[in-house]
């Protein structure tokens, strides 16, 4: 097949790159630059797709290997495309993994104002301003989804921005009587100690702060209020005070309303700490792609990498608190490490794509950020996969006090809820019209049960660590063998006002199995039933270490009426020995198990 690929404009590509692409053998490896150091040489000549792979995350954090000696290779995958989209150039360091794919995207109408915004080399400057403008004047006009609730609904505090030096703390009743638009931020805290709302600080939060007082991060996010003209921002360590538990519990509650009326979140997604800032890494001239004519269509090559290194894998995203805010929040504007960025339930937009992203990439990008958004049921879907996709999601980020796991997810799950219409008991994690399968979780990664009681062992909330719900279909179609027959919540709150768990008693089928091996991952092993060489399967088990695998519980001196711990718990571990499985498919010996 003869490649009629021609660059439009200056071409951006080094020779090797510019080679790839316009090859007509598809799918060969060739030679890229001999080391990293070279290739960083290259992308100081503007070249494009060298200089976004020097400038990416994913280069930094591995810096070390990328820059070793041993060469890059280019992969040539024209040819080998989509409907909407031909694939472009993958560019890696084999073996070491560092990887980079490039793709061909078909440009929207060429009339469009996509062509006329030109990334600015400043990210203060009054074009990025207007665009974030222009996305939220947009998504409140025309999405259906995106509409605000119903006004009148005020924090217990805000943080009013006077003017462009000073700052202060008022209640709702300093607030006009008419609505109130406000931000809400969203920022890691890091270990760099900041200011925050104590009990002794309150008047002089009250009086006023100066702006050149505050973090950062702070600054940033305020300074970008005042520029898009929004005279109110909520910031967690300034309107709830810090040292008051009483307090803290209050405003904790209330989280799904505050971040379900904000106008939009503000995300400092790549700030380590309150002292960092964003946009560390921004390029302006990589934000505007090399564009390329092939078969007389208009295509814009784009690093498929971007949204991992500003969403996916940014800083912000491994807070657990914070996944929280971006769910419950309509809209979000996220300050990246390369460009600016808009995500509410209807669009995801950034620099490179003003008006949205390609509808071809749009379905691989769209599933990476659709669960960090609560949304309607769709037709083929089903609430035990929703609920599953979150739960993991939200597992893989990570709490300075994991006491606080089941606190910091409680307006999912109040969102979640009245979203699908489950009218059915929360259980600690589970929601009781998941029984038994939603029991089926599994950690992936070491794990091991606080010291302290943080939910009922029967919950995926009871470990720290990466976790998976088990969603298969085979399974939750066949008949169960296995049956609910009792659940007692725990109706006594924890410490901090929260239910902490309760009794789930189930009837079943029971059966010894013996545990042939471990597998590749912790807790991961081979099972099999004695005297029956064909019947068998995977186990996990919750705990492990290094070199064993066990379970631990809280064993408290002084349970209540109700199974609930007040005080008092040790943890007892133990190593299995002996194995025995629930059976889901096939049936034994009847048995009636209980665990809290």
């Amino acid at each position: 097949m003869t490649n009629t690929l021609s660059i439009i404009g200056p071409s951006r590509l080094c020779s090797v790159c510019d080679l790839a692409l316009k090859s007509n053998v598809p799918g060969t490896f060739q030679p890229h630059h001999k080391s990293g150091v070279e290739l960083e040489q290259a992308s100081e000549f503007g070249y494009y797709i060298c200089g976004t792979i020097r400038h990416s995350n994913t280069w930094s954090r591995r810096s070390g290997e990328c820059r070793s000696s041993s060469s890059h290779s280019v992969m040539n995958l024209y040819n080998a495309g989509f409907e909407e989209t031909l694939e472009g150039l993958v560019i890696g360091k084999m073996p070491s993994g560092c990887c980079w794919l490039f793709q061909l995207w078909k440009e929207p109408d060429p009339a469009s104002s996509i062509l006329s915004y030109v990334p600015p080399v400043s990210h203060h400057d009054s074009d990025l301003i207007r665009l974030a403008t222009n996305w939220l004047d947009s998504c409140c006009q025309t999405h259906t989804n995106c509409r605000n609730s119903v006004p009148g609904y005020k924090p217990t505090r805000l943080i009013e921005i006077i003017d462009a030096f000073h700052v202060r703390l008022v209640l709702p009743g300093s607030l006009p009587v008419e609505s109130v638009s406000y931000v809400a931020f969203s920022h890691c805290w890091g270990k760099v100690e900041a200011i925050k709302l104590l009990q002794s600080n309150l008047d002089l939060f009250h009086r006023g702060i100066r702006i050149r007082h505050l973090p950062n991060s702070y600054q940033e996010a305020v300074q970008l209020c005042l520029q898009m003209g929004f005279k109110y921002i909520w910031i967690d360590s300034f309107c709830i005070i810090q040292d008051s538990l009483a307090d803290w519990t209050q405003e904790t509650k209330d989280m799904k309303r505050v971040y379900e009326h904000v106008i939009f979140n503000l995300c400092s997604a790549t700030a380590s700490d309150s002292s960092g800032t964003s946009f560390v890494a921004r390029r302006a001239d990589l934000l505007k792609p090399q564009r390329l004519r092939i078969h007389g269509e208009v295509f814009q090559l784009v690093c498929d990498d971007l949204l991992q290194d500003d969403i996916t894998y940014c800083t912000l995203r491994s807070r657990a608190w914070v996944y929280q805010e971006w769910y419950l929040s309509k809209r979000s504007l996220i300050l990246g490490s390369h460009q600016l960025w808009w995500h509410c339930k209807e669009q995801l937009a950034c620099e490179i794509w003003p008006l949205g992203t390609p509808k071809a990439n749009r379905g691989m990008w769209w599933r990476e950020v659709q669960m960090l958004k609560e949304s309607a049921p769709s037709g083929d879907s089903n609430s035990m996969d929703a609920w599953s996709q979150r739960v993991e999601a939200y597992m893989r980020t990570k709490l300075t006090r994991e006491t606080d796991r089941m606190v910091a997810f409680s307006g999912i799950v109040q969102s979640f809820g009245q979203s699908w219409q489950l009218t059915q008991d929360y259980l600690a994690g589970l929601w009781r019209c998941h029984l038994p399968a939603a029991l089926l979780w599994k950690v992936t990664s070491s794990a091991q049960r606080s010291t302290t009681y943080t939910a009922a062992s029967w919950s995926w909330a009871s470990l720290a660590g990466d976790c998976l719900v088990d969603t298969d279909k085979d399974i939750l179609h066949e008949p169960c063998f296995i049956t609910v027959e009792q659940i007692m919540p725990l109706r006594v709150p924890g410490p901090e006002g929260f239910p902490m768990g309760g009794v789930v008693t189930l009837s079943g089928y029971l059966f010894e199995v013996v545990y042939q091996s471990v597998g590749l991952f912790m807790g991961r092993g081979d099972f099999m039933v004695p005297g029956d060489q064909t019947t068998g399967g995977e186990l996990y088990l919750d705990e492990g270490s290094e070199n064993e695998q066990f379970v631990s519980y809280l064993e408290a001196p002084d349970l209540d009426d109700l199974g609930g711990w007040l005080e008092g718990e040790t943890s007892i571990v133990f190593v299995f020995e002996d194995y025995l499985c629930i059976s889901l498919l096939i049936s034994q010996v009847p048995f009636i198990v209980s665990d809290i």
